[in-house]
Order: structure tokens, then C-alpha cells, then sequence
């Protein structure tokens, strides 16, 4: 199991000077990693502003020198793969190498129909982004690929230069069913759970989540690898309250820990419950709790 990892999770729903200034306050109190979000439509919040992806990366990138960032996750529906690891290569120079890929096949039938994408039914979904990864891969990794599968093809695509990570950026997937589960054991250097629209108690959260994680690592192991080697990472989505109190912070963390959990996703303070009091738990939290929670697990 790798050191824990907390991230600052900040759709792009605000305007710009705001999330400038949450960008580097994430920075300031040493959160590792601050994700953005890819949506035409604010996924949680119908009608609520929301800025492009990857112009947002962009800035964030700019804006912030030591923070690594990322999209959680860049979108199938939206994006070609072949664009996707274009953008990727120039995000990690432009950023130093800091860039965190994020890459899914998405969920939501909203997000089709604003983007004007067809439904694909769950299978097609599953090999549409197995191609796409693949795509994403080989681009990273090469100064020039040419490629065909049954949706996806690129013909002596260029990679000049390549990232200044090597072999490439790290590569976060989401997955929760099986067949998604089985191309992160495959390819991701992280896998990333939120739990789901359909769960509605802390319990049935965890019962997921571990069920999940018990899965992802009979899958790594099927496949050959190592599944402490890649990170188990939380988006701790509702009905988890992370900013309730200090204590419960704690015991969130320890309990997922248990379960392989080694990331934490972390959405800023207010975006759930307008509760002014979660600022200052979040403050507390972030200099207090956490350096404390990565310590501790280092030292095991």
C-alpha cells in the first residue's frame, strides 16, 4: 500500500479569480494533487456554471508551482485519445511534470446528449475505452505511433516531445463494475471509485467500496500485477462528510485505509452543505489531521 494522498477536488463552477485563489490555498496547505472536473453541464448542480477542462488545467497548471494537477477524469464522450495524450504531453511541460492523467469512458447519459454524443450501451462502452487506452498509451510513450482497432485509429501521430515523465504521465481510471474494473487492473497507475448515484448511506458506501477494492485486487493479481503498486483512490462524494469534524475525518480515513483506500479525494469545504463552520474544519484539517494521517502511514 503506498503513503496516504490527499487532493483538493474544485469543479471549474466558479469564477476564475475564485478558483485561482483555491488553486494555490490548495497548494499552500501541501494538498498532493488538485483535480478539476471534465462536464459541458455541472454534474451535480443543474444550471451552475462550468468552465472547459482542459483550459482550466491549463491555468491551474500555470497558477500553482508545486501542487501536481489533473482532470478527474477527462472524458471518452468528449474527447478523441489521440487529443487526449496531445494535451496530456503539453499539460506535464507546461506544469513541470506535475500532470495527474485522468481517463474515462464516462457515466452519465446527460453527458452524451449536451455533447451530442450517441448513447453507447455498456460493452460497446468498455471497448471503446480499452482502444482509447491503449491510443493514450503508446502516444505517451513514443515518438510516433501508428495504430488501428474497431473505433479508434491514428496514422504516424507524433509525440515530439515527449512528456517529461517517464514512461509517461501517471494514469488514474475510474471503474466500479466488472468489465471497467478489469481494464484498470490492465492499464492504471491509480483507480479511482466514488461509490455512486445509487448509495445512500455511509455503510452502504464502505460495503461497496470494499467489495470493489476486494475485486480490483483479485483482478491486478489475474493479470499479473501487483495491486499495492497501484493507488486505490476515494472521491469521498455524499453521503461521506469529510469536513463534519476533525474526528470524523479520522475515522473516515482510518476505516477506508483498512479496505486498500490510499487516496483521498476531497471536495472543497461548502460544496455539499452550506455550513460555514466547514471552512474552518477544512483549515484544521488540512494543517493539523493530515500531516499527521501521512506520517502515521509511513511509518507502517
Amino acid at each position: 500500500m503506498s503513503p496516504l494522498r490527499f487532493c483538493a477536488y474544485q469543479y471549474a463552477n466558479r469564477p476564475i479569480s475564485e478558483l485561482v485563489e483555491r488553486w494555490q490555498r490548495a497548494e499552500a496547505l501541501g494538498f498532493d494533487v488538485l483535480w478539476n472536473c471534465d462536464a459541458m453541464n455541472e454534474p451535480d448542480h443543474p444550471g451552475a456554471m462550468m468552465f472547459e477542462a482542459t483550459a482550466v488545467l491549463t491555468a491551474m497548471a500555470l497558477n500553482t508551482s508545486k501542487i501536481r494537477v489533473g482532470t478527474l477524469v477527462n472524458t471518452l464522450i468528449y474527447r478523441n485519445p489521440a487529443i487526449v495524450a496531445k494535451t496530456a504531453m503539453t499539460i506535464d511541460h507546461l506544469s513541470g511534470g506535475r500532470l495527474e492523467l485522468g481517463f474515462g469512458g464516462g457515466l452519465l447519459e446527460t453527458d452524451h446528449g449536451a455533447a451530442g454524443v450517441p448513447w453507447w450501451p455498456a460493452p460497446e462502452r468498455v471497448d471503446r475505452f480499452r482502444e482509447a487506452v491503449q491510443v493514450v498509451d503508446l502516444l505517451l510513450c513514443n515518438e510516433s505511433t501508428t495504430w488501428a482497432g474497431s473505433y479508434y485509429r491514428v496514422e504516424n501521430a507524433d509525440m515530439a516531445p515527449l512528456p517529461i515523465q517517464v514512461p509517461r504521465p501517471p494514469l488514474t481510471i475510474p471503474a466500479h463494475g466488472p468489465l471497467m474494473l478489469r481494464v484498470a487492473a490492465e492499464y492504471a497507475d491509480s483507480w479511482s471509485s466514488f461509490g455512486g448515484y445509487q448509495i445512500e448511506t455511509v455503510e452502504e458506501l464502505f460495503a461497496a467500496t470494499r467489495d470493489r477494492c476486494n475485486m480490483f485486487d483479485d483482478l491486478c493479481i489475474e493479470l499479473g500485477r501487483d495491486p499495492k503498486r497501484i493507488r486505490h483512490s476515494l472521491v469521498c462524494f455524499p453521503p461521506l462528510t469529510p469536513w463534519e469534524s476533525a474526528g470524523t475525518f479520522t475515522d473516515m480515513v482510518g476505516r477506508f485505509s483498512e479496505i486498500g483506500i490510499d487516496e483521498f479525494v476531497l471536495y472543497w469545504p461548502g460544496s455539499w452543505h452550506d455550513d460555514p463552520q466547514e471552512t474552518a474544519t477544512f483549515e484544521q484539517i488540512a494543517v493539523d489531521v493530515i500531516p499527521r494521517l501521512r506520517h502515521e502511514s509511513r511509518q507502517i
